[in-house]
């Protein structure tokens, strides 16, 4: 008959290998939108479900240490070679208790004995029952418990089972004598001395002629080879000691039944309740659906009365409101879901449009939506003009993770209450109530309700309406820039294929590598693409551009195609035919520092330096005899960064109106503003935004065509000169270290999890990322702002001008030329008035019959 199985872990055994595993794979850190670090709790969590799901144990325990042992009475050096417990490894071992408490499995420790000592000892009262014991632990020290009734399995090496064979096979001792080998070959990792000069092998030979230690050490003179001879005749008490120090504790005097680690069902409201705060959502996704608290009452609602009675149900409640299509294949919305928290969640016909546009266009009507602006969009395209609208539960969750693929629903919904969509839109709705409902609170926990209310919520009607609004495109100017594209395209093709001594594929990798790093024996990069070709990656043809006329030919010919393909082909493609204009997409959920994104088509991303981009730009027009105007901050990031440093020479350079980058190379030059040269100022310049953007003195060196011990010294001489620079980028790095997370003037927060990253490249990027922030995020937050104001003075003063478009730190706007003068009048006074600071912003407008000529 099969005997009953008690697994016993050696917790901390795998806790340390879970923790220093990934840090050697080069992985990032794995840390929670709070900055809460949790690889170690993910890994071994996940070998004990995988060690219960093989194995179905009868019983099961964990056992943890207890603090100091009595080996560290006997000997102070034992374990001294040990560094302390990291702090991020420290903060996990709370976490990985409640798990295991979730999982039902018992903790086991007991002052004073080591882990090693409380597993032994169950061990032998255990098998005494007639019980299989199963030891789960890759330290080899416990294979001294080995026996016919105990055996040790370890899940690193795929779990490997150690039964007494095994053990003769992987040390060449029984079990029995592996107290013996270890006192004589000693052990680094508990520091353990062992016998001077004998390792692996002369201890193992030594314990195979001798039996034990005892009888190595009484008969010492027989040993053959001088050097082992000696040591054991000069360290017998040393040895002795090893000994003692390396076997197991079978008796410590600790309580214990078996009826206390029986198996259980796990606790599962307390592991899904873990799962949400750790954000394991892949396994929370595994878990089944928990049952609502309050059952919900679905349902289909097909007539006008049916629909005014449920509205009427609702009073001054908010009601989610979510479209959907008809089914999963159907591009059109055809129901309407609706939801009240809590009790009922419904779905009503489109057609039903009477009931619904008076309810929907009522602003006193509070509403909840999810992505309020595309909602907004797709009931004006049905002739419904909402209103009311007080809650955007995509834009909590991304307020909240600053993690753009967070946010839409589906991932919402799981990450937050651990559901799933079906498709069913009065499922939709009642799920975005649900998520009102825990959103909400969470909003005032992280002091995110101002930006949210000030903000975030009033932009969505802004966003809204510059996308009804659109921008001409002039096609003819696209045409011919088209034209002249292709030509630039194919000459330098054919210049890269005559540098290169053949005609090949340009945009295939895998030709390319061969070409290059082939053919023509270009130094090689370490770093590898897809099928482990030679990576042709941009940021490793710009490593070699300076010195190989093929790579600056290569990457030219890449961002003309680029061009071409991505602005030039597609932008007359994406014009609307009903309303002849070109309507982008904001994305104000699009990027973790808060900036506003754009898609179909992307217009962030033109380039403006190259006289390519500037021709894409003079294809955006006004209507035939308006102007268009532009409003761009000036250096806002670095007038935010001297607000924010309180570096007394920025402050006073901008407060003076002085022109930052001359200043900034007179103070790292040493020499009077009036002899800055061209030269100077341009490598200023570099380093005033490099600064900002966290560069290296290496992308420093490459940008200028400089020595990197110049770049240093660049570098070097502007934080002397700008010292309180310095000790901002200093303070802001060390409290993202200990809070996990950097906030902009304005409350905004993005988790930066890697800032403790053992992974030194990760690290860096981190670091930059923390001081980036602030600034580029707090950049954002004020344009928005401006934005809705200048949407509401636009409204307000009977202007018929329009905002089109905002990129970056610009907002470009069509204007009848009568109102271009008190249009950059009133912009002007807005953007630079959006908030005081201790520098002045500063606007920059221009009028122009197109995008590039604004001046």
């Amino acid at each position: 008959m099969k005997r009953p199985r008690l697994f016993l872990i050696d917790a901390f055994g795998y806790i340390f290998r879970a923790y220093h595993a990934r840090a050697r794979s080069g992985a990032p850190p794995m840390r929670t939108s709070k900055g809460l670090s949790t690889e170690a709790v993910y890994i071994f969590h996940n070998m004990v479900r995988k060690l219960v799901a093989a194995h179905q144990p009868e019983y099961i325990a964990a056992v943890f240490e207890s603090g100091p042992s009595f080996r560290e009475h006997e000997f102070a050096a034992y374990k001294a070679n040990r560094p302390e417990m990291p702090p991020d490894l420290a903060e996990q071992i709370p976490w990985i208790r409640t798990l295991l408490e979730g999982m039902r499995i018992r903790v086991l420790e007991y002052a004073g004995y080591e882990a090693d000592d409380v597993i032994g000892t169950i061990a032998r009262r255990v098998e005494a029952q007639d019980f299989e014991v199963v030891i789960v632990s890759s330290d080899k020290d416990m294979l001294q418990l080995v026996d016919a009734g105990v055996s040790m399995l370890n899940p690193a090496k795929d779990d490997l089972w150690y039964g007494p064979d095994k053990v003769r096979e992987f040390l060449g001792v029984t079990p029995a004598q592996v107290t013996d080998l270890l006192a004589l070959k000693g052990d680094a990792v508990d520091n353990i001395p062992g016998a001077p000069g004998i390792g692996d092998k002369g201890a193992r030979d030594l314990i195979v002629q001798f039996g034990s230690v005892e009888a190595a050490l009484e008969r010492a003179g027989e040993v053959a080879k001088r050097i082992y001879r000696e040591s054991l005749e000069k360290n017998r008490e040393q040895i002795l000691l090893s000994k003692r120090l390396a076997t197991v504790d079978t008796s410590v005097p600790l309580e214990f039944s078996l009826d206390s680690v029986a198996a259980q069902q796990a606790d599962g409201e307390a592991l899904r309740a873990a799962y949400r705060e750790l954000e394991f959502f892949s396994l929370l996704k595994e878990m089944e659906a928990p049952p609502a608290e309050a059952p919900v009452e679905y349902g289909a609602l097909e007539s006008e009365s049916a629909v005014r009675e449920f509205l009427a149900s609702a009073g001054d409640s908010p009601m989610a409101v979510v479209l959907a299509p008809a089914g999963k294949d159907s591009l059109y919305p055809s129901r309407l879901g609706l939801a009240l928290a809590p009790g009922r969640a419904v779905s009503v016909s489109l057609a039903l449009a009477v009931p619904l546009r008076e309810f929907l266009e009522n602003a006193a009507r509070p509403k909840i939506g999810h992505d309020v602006k595309a909602l907004l969009l797709a009931l004006r395209g049905l002739g419904i003009e909402a209103q009311g609208f007080v809650r955007d539960t995509s834009l909590e969750a991304f307020l909240l993770s600053a993690d753009p693929a967070g946010c839409s629903l589906e991932a919402a919904a799981q990450r937050y209450l651990d559901a799933k969509l079906d498709e069913r839109p009065e499922r939709h709705a009642d799920l975005i109530q649900q998520l009102a409902a825990h959103l909400g609170p969470r909003l005032d926990e992280q002091n995110l309700r101002p930006l949210y209310q000030e903000i975030e919520l009033p932009l969505i009607g802004v966003l809204a309406a510059m996308e009804r609004t659109g921008v001409l495109l002039d096609t003819a100017q696209l045409a011919l820039l088209a034209a002249d594209l292709e030509a630039e395209i194919a000459r330098l093709a054919a210049r890269i294929c005559e540098l290169a001594g053949k005609a090949f594929n340009l945009n295939s990798p895998q030709q390319l590598g061969k070409v290059l790093f082939e053919d023509l024996g270009l130094p090689a990069p370490v770093r590898y693409g897809k099928g482990k070709t030679i990576s042709t990656a941009a940021d490793v043809l710009e490593e070699l551009a300076p010195d190989y006329e093929i790579v600056r030919q290569i990457l030219e010919y890449r961002q003309v195609s680029k061009l071409k393909n991505t602005y030039v082909d597609a932008l007359p493609a994406l014009i609307n035919p009903a309303t002849g204009r070109l309507h982008t997409t904001f994305n104000q959920a699009g990027a973790a520092t808060g900036r506003l994104s754009s898609s179909n088509p992307n217009l962030q991303n033109i380039p403006i330096r190259t006289e390519q981009g500037r021709a894409i730009r003079a294809a955006f027009i006004p209507r035939r005899g308006w102007k268009l105007l532009s409003a761009d901050y000036s250096q806002i990031e670095l007038r935010l960064l001297a607000h924010m440093s309180g570096d007394p020479v920025l402050m006073e350079a901008f407060r003076n109106g002085e022109d930052i980058h001359t200043r900034t190379a007179a103070e790292v030059f040493g020499v009077h503003p009036s002899l800055v040269t061209p030269e100077m100022r341009r490598g200023a310049k570099a380093v005033n935004f490099g600064i900002v953007y966290g560069q290296t003195s290496f992308g420093l060196a490459g940008q200028l065509g400089i020595s990197r011990k110049e770049a240093e010294t660049y570098i070097r001489n502007y934080f002397e000169r700008y010292a309180g620079v310095k000790k901002f980028i200093d303070a802001t790095i060390a409290e993202v270290r200990q809070t996990g997370c950097v906030r902009t003037l304005y409350g905004r927060i993005r988790p930066i999890p890697e800032i403790n990253s053992r992974n030194p490249s990760a690290r860096s990027f981190a670091e930059r990322t923390a001081v980036n922030t602030p600034l580029q995020g707090t950049a954002a937050d004020l344009i928005k702002l401006a934005m809705i104001r200048m949407h509401e003075a636009l409204r307000s003063g009977g202007f018929r001008a329009a905002m089109l478009l905002q990129v970056h730190d610009e907002l470009l706007f069509e204007t009848p030329p009568e109102e271009a003068g008190p249009l950059a009048g009133l912009v002007k006074e807005i953007m630079e008035g959006v908030r005081s600071l201790s520098v002045p912003l500063a606007v920059e407008t221009g009028v122009g019959d197109n995008w590039r000529d604004v001046k």
